[in-house]
């Protein structure tokens, strides 16, 4: 029963958003125009509740996190799905699958701006109010910051990409390696080509301005990189079949490397926008320490 529950639901579209940047940015948008058609709320609402609503909202975003790193929940959750009619089931394992968290994690991300900025209007802002608004807002903008180059990596070098920097290292060696032997009986005008077009493209890296180039433009940056060494492939004579299954190998070099460069990317915006999250965390430990000691409830 399970097993068939999550063959259905890997066959539903759990991420239906062709890019989540637009849907967060649409989610502020929203946020900014009610902000501005509800001004009278922050006067109705008293402080703390806005400031629950707020502190709620940060926690069930937050969940998002939790479930990246265990499965504690997801089993527990799957349980109750075995347990329910088919129908019932599968929108339970669509609503447990990665991307739906993910989609949530971005809606409240945002969304938790609005009861926050009504929180901020209600009173006079004091110092730590303006930093934790101000670290509110990094999150917000490094969240996106991260939204945007998830959409942006090319779409053709995203399948096989490997997901750990010791693959990515285990696949230089694999490739260089590959083509050392390929080129290993051919001909002296093959072993040339190879050594002045083909290898120091394995053994040597692409600029960073030119991967992030390729980042921005939503592109493969192969076809460049190779197109030097491609262009020789007439020089060779008999081993021209060869030489090209070099360049191919040489491609693939690239791709990995890009693929290393985006993991590399995504790990220092990650550790930074977590460190945001933590920073942004223990001021609201202090903000709401502050006003209970003070004000009480």
């Amino acid at each position: 029963m399970r097993h068939q529950i999550g063959e259905a639901a890997a066959r539903r579209r759990t991420a239906p958003l062709a890019s989540v940047t637009l849907w967060a940015v649409i989610c502020g948008i929203v946020v900014i125009a009610v902000h501005a058609a509800t001004a009278s709320i922050p006067g109705r609402l008293r402080s703390y509740h806005t400031g629950i609503i707020t502190i709620t909202s940060f926690a069930l975003a937050a969940l998002y996190s939790a479930r990246k790193r265990t499965l504690w929940l997801s089993v527990r959750w799957l349980r109750l799905a075995a347990r329910l009619p088919r129908k019932i089931a599968r929108a339970l394992i669509v609503l447990d699958r990665l991307e739906t968290w993910r989609t949530a994690h971005i809606t409240l991300g945002v969304v938790v701006l609005l009861p926050f900025w009504w929180h901020v209007d209600a009173g006079r802002a004091t110092m730590l109010e303006r930093a934790l608004f101000t670290t509110v807002v990094l999150v917000v903008l490094s969240g996106l910051f991260g939204l945007a180059i998830h959409d942006l990596l090319p779409r053709a070098t995203r399948p096989n990409q490997e997901l750990r920097l010791e693959d990515v290292e285990a696949g230089f060696h694999r490739l260089y390696v590959g083509a050392e032997e390929a080129v290993l009986g051919h001909s002296e005008d093959l072993v040339q080509a190879y050594l002045r077009n083909v290898r120091p493209l394995l053994i040597g890296e692409q600029s960073p301005a030119r991967l992030i180039w390729a980042i921005l433009r939503g592109t493969d940056p192969t076809p460049r990189a190779c197109r030097s060494a491609l262009s020789a492939a007439t020089t060779v004579g008999s081993d021209e079949a060869t030489y090209r299954e070099l360049v191919e190998i040489a491609a693939r070099k690239v791709r990995l490397e890009h693929n290393q460069f985006s993991l590399r990317l995504n790990t220092a915006w990650r550790n930074f926008h977590i460190a945001l999250v933590v920073i942004t965390g223990v001021e609201v430990a202090f903000h709401v320490t502050g006003v209970l000691y003070f004000v009480g409830f």
